[in-house]
């Protein structure tokens, strides 16, 4: 083991080349399945433009340009609506930060009103 340490410590650029080489290996496990997945999708979509292309060439370019901009119309309210997510969960936040104070001046409240109560 010290002979380990040893060889890495005269040798860094070793230690280095190595810790890189562990990560993507453990990456390359780690999203294969995924790549596989975003491979396959790229293909059937390849092979589905291929079809459509040879069908009907001249109105390729019609749905192309209504696809990007359908694309474009969804990502605009996804992006509106994340937007106003993240407000309302800010707000939220704030609400629920501030409930432990206001939680217990209630119950501050109700306590003197109960030893005034048990004092009549």
């Amino acid at each position: 083991m010290d002979a380990i340490t040893g060889y890495f410590s005269a040798h860094p650029i070793v230690l280095v080349i190595s810790i890189i080489f562990i990560i993507i290996s453990i990456l390359h496990f780690i999203f294969k399945s995924l790549i596989k997945l975003v491979l396959i999708t790229f293909f059937i979509l390849l092979v589905a433009f291929g079809y459509d292309y040879f069908k009907d060439p001249a109105t390729v370019s019609k749905k192309i340009k209504e696809s990007v901009d359908m694309g474009k119309s969804i990502i605009s309210d996804v992006a509106d609506k994340s937007r106003s997510i993240y407000k309302d969960s800010k707000e939220l936040y704030k609400k629920g930060k501030d409930a432990p104070g206001d939680i217990n001046k209630l119950l501050k409240d109700s306590n003197k009103e109960v030893d005034k109560a048990v004092k009549k």
